[in-house]
């Protein structure tokens, strides 16, 4: 019996999407607990080449390959999760890999915590080049990364698992919905929070939602993207997304939202001088044109 779908949507990722399916050949969990999925997100590169060999090579493992026309990372995610088999599935990004065990710390936290409806762990960084002069713990999250310990334990409050490092029971999403197509990237648009909005929506529910740090899942970072034009990219479609997704809120859920950026930007100042009197004038720098960016994002019409 199939216990993990393993969801992988793609779009114009050849380069790593072959190292992110080998580590899925690499897991502790037996290969007739787990299915490999990938949904092909209308990519013009040589992705299903890479899905086509990768079935040849390996015919032990459970895989299937589809292809979602709808442009967008949330359609394609929707498609994995209807056409998984699995009670439980994980969401892969096509640029990151999983530790050996993931799968199975997944699956084995499932089983013994029925309570529990949703996983998400550890995501490192894996730099292909230099470390960016800017990079530190506050920003780092835009590359991916995401670490708050090494303790099991309920998702603190305003945090939730993140997009290469999230699991659920599938029945969460015939109970409550699927992601919001009008929200995530597409294609090379940046626009974010749909995970966000996912995580809101199945938080009002009291269901359980852990962190489960053995859960570990490397992220690649290529020298293009620790750029300051990238990272300007990044902040704005984050503004826009947080526009898209507030579009339902009530005057309280807008104040509040108000409220935790104020406390956002009061923190970023604090940062900003900070990096300055360490002489890190580029992490001061970085520190407050996210913010000044993310700002700009929130005030654009589309």
């Amino acid at each position: 019996m199939i216990k993990i779908s393993a969801i992988i949507c793609t779009y114009n990722r050849e380069k790593y999407l072959q190292q992110c399916l080998e580590a899925c050949t690499k897991q502790t969990l037996h290969k007739e607990d787990f299915e490999i999925i990938v949904v092909n997100n209308n990519s013009t590169d040589n992705t299903k080449s890479v899905c086509d060999t990768f079935k040849k090579e390996y015919p032990q493992f459970i895989f299937r390959y589809y292809e979602e026309k709808q442009q967008g990372l949330s359609p394609a995610r929707n498609t994995g999760v209807k056409e998984a088999h699995a009670p439980y599935l994980t969401f892969l990004d096509d640029d990151a890999f999983i530790a050996e065990d993931f799968l199975q710390v997944v699956v084995s936290y499932f089983e013994n915590n029925s309570q529990v409806a949703s996983v998400g762990g550890k995501i490192l960084l894996h730099y292909e080049g230099k470390i960016p002069r800017w990079g530190n713990k506050y920003l780092n999250s835009l590359l991916g990364y995401f670490d708050i310990g090494n303790e099991i334990k309920p998702f603190p409050k305003k945090y939730y698992p993140r997009g290469s490092n999230m699991s659920f029971k599938k029945e969460l999403f015939d109970l409550y919905g699927y992601f919001n197509v009008e929200l995530g990237r597409k294609g090379g648009n940046l626009v974010g929070s749909e995970e966000k909005e996912l995580f809101e929506r199945f938080s009002q529910t009291n269901i359980g939602i852990h962190y489960v740090p053995q859960a570990v899942v490397f992220h690649c970072v290529p020298e293009s993207r620790t750029t300051t034009e990238f990272i300007k990219k990044q902040a704005l479609g984050t503004g826009i997304g947080e526009r898209s997704r507030m579009k339902s809120y009530t005057r309280k859920q807008h104040l509040k939202y108000f409220l935790r950026e104020t406390k956002n930007w009061i923190g970023s100042i604090v940062l900003f001088f900070l990096f300055l009197f360490k002489a890190q004038p580029y992490k001061a720098y970085m520190i407050i044109m996210f913010r000044v960016w993310l700002l700009k994002g929130l005030n654009t019409k589309q």
